[in-house]
């Protein structure tokens, strides 16, 4: 469909105060808080915003089809890159982008790759059963073997970073890096474009 009649059938506007052209201005950003700093499990976590406000309801916007957004989502994402990272994208289950019709965070990590330059190496593929949306909190930690790693030679020697859209428990993150472990791929860092305030 073209872009300018995706326009008129979901215009744009900031999900915080309605400024037109925009998901998420940087104001209303900046009002939702700042980053999110932890170590779970060995992994050094870091998101760029709390998963509340207006973040939430364009995080949940993007996830409903309105793929225009993600650049938007992708530029927030990227406070926290650094050089010489090749994030590695967590995999949606096939249920889910087929639903979607595409996978939310590897559409991010694209987005990051073509416009700052970071590399992106797909290697993780979803299990059956991988999708956490819906569990308790008891559920999401004891989750494990939802991902399998698939080679990729090149990645090896990188800078691996674990990328994710949401991190709530951390379990998916933790259990992605066991999988990359599994196989001899060295990764300590995960960055995810939110987190949910209650971790």
């Amino acid at each position: 469909m073209p872009g300018s009649i995706l326009s008129l059938l979901f215009p744009r506007a900031c999900v915080g105060c309605e400024r037109d052209g925009v998901l998420l201005c940087e104001p209303c950003a900046r009002s939702c808080g700042g980053s999110q700093s932890i170590v779970l499990g060995g992994i050094a976590m870091r998101a760029a915003v709390p998963y509340a406000g207006p973040v939430r309801e364009g995080i949940v916007e993007f996830k409903r089809g309105r793929r225009a957004f993600a650049g938007d989502l992708a530029a927030l994402a990227a406070r926290l890159l650094e050089p010489g990272m090749t994030l590695v994208p967590i995999p949606t289950t096939r249920r889910r982008v087929a639903e979607r019709g595409f996978d939310q965070t590897r559409l991010l990590a694209r987005l990051l790759a073509r416009r700052h330059g970071v590399n992106v190496a797909t290697l993780l593929r979803a299990t059956h059963g991988a999708a956490q949306h819906g569990r308790s909190r008891s559920e999401r930690l004891a989750a494990r073997g939802r991902f399998a790693c698939i080679a990729n030679p090149g990645a090896s020697g990188t800078r691996l970073v674990l990328f994710d859209d949401v991190r709530t428990t951390g379990a998916t993150l933790l259990d992605a890096a066991d999988a990359l472990h599994e196989k001899g791929y060295d990764v300590r860092e995960a960055l995810t474009l939110a987190w949910t305030p209650s971790t």
